[in-house]
């Protein structure tokens, strides 16, 4: 933890984020990028793969084409993409980022919801929960084809909140990106910021309520006395 050690009271419901925060689809997507723009011709570098985390499938290709230029033909590069990162998650599957599987058994343990709020559309989701082995543990997905806007608009999260049956700020938001960060904090979550990979930016940390640097982090800033604040959230 490193902006309170203080205990947070009255949330009753948690909503993560999936790319990079709850599975580690990320290193995947760069795999993917990199290889095809390889196979094109030209470089994307680390950093410019980074500044891709947390957009939209729309947002990335918009900005991979005004890095390459006009000599890209981006439905190309889509298909060879897509194509690499089939074969790499067919062939490797999809992490899961560290304490995950915890702070899930955590939230059941102690009767508290959770859900599951992505830029990513139903079905890519669908795949990438399969891949990681973790399409069993979220009872509520809300993808960006559900919703009008994607991140950084709030509106995945107020759905996911009105799927849990409460106001937003009575939810945990956990994210990684600053795309998510804001959309968080502009639904009126408690929004954490989980940046264990890389130091938040200073856009990021004015959004998030807290930072911590991994899921491990989390069940105790959720304790007081022991106990995580009683849910009485139903799914609906």
């Amino acid at each position: 933890m490193t902006q309170t050690d203080s205990a947070i009271g009255g949330l009753k419901a948690a909503i993560l984020d999936m790319d990079g925060l709850a599975i580690d689809t990320e290193a995947t997507y760069v795999a993917a990028w990199r290889g095809a723009a390889a196979e094109l011709g030209f470089e994307l570098d680390e950093s410019f793969c980074q500044s891709l985390f947390g957009c939209h499938a729309d947002a990335v290709r918009n900005k991979i084409g005004e890095y390459a230029g006009h000599r890209l033909d981006l439905d190309h590069f889509d298909a060879i993409a897509a194509q690499i990162w089939h074969r790499h998650v067919d062939t490797h599957g999809i992490a899961l980022m560290p304490g995950l599987a915890a702070l899930l058994g955590f939230f059941r343990e102690k009767n508290m919801p959770y859900a599951l709020a992505t830029n990513s559309e139903a079905r890519f989701a669908g795949i990438c929960l399969e891949r990681s082995g973790t399409a069993s543990l979220f009872p509520l997905v809300v993808t960006r084809d559900q919703v009008a806007q994607g991140k950084p608009a709030p509106d995945l999260y107020l759905e996911a909140a009105r799927r849990l049956g409460l106001a937003p700020c009575h939810c945990l938001a956990l994210e990684d990106s600053e795309a998510g960060i804001e959309a968080a904090a502009r639904a009126g979550t408690y929004a954490v910021l989980v940046n264990g990979r890389q130091p938040g930016t200073p856009r990021a940390l004015s959004f998030a309520r807290t930072q911590v640097r991994s899921l491990n982090e989390i069940p105790a800033l959720l304790q007081v006395d022991g106990e995580a604040y009683p849910s009485t959230a139903t799914l609906i």
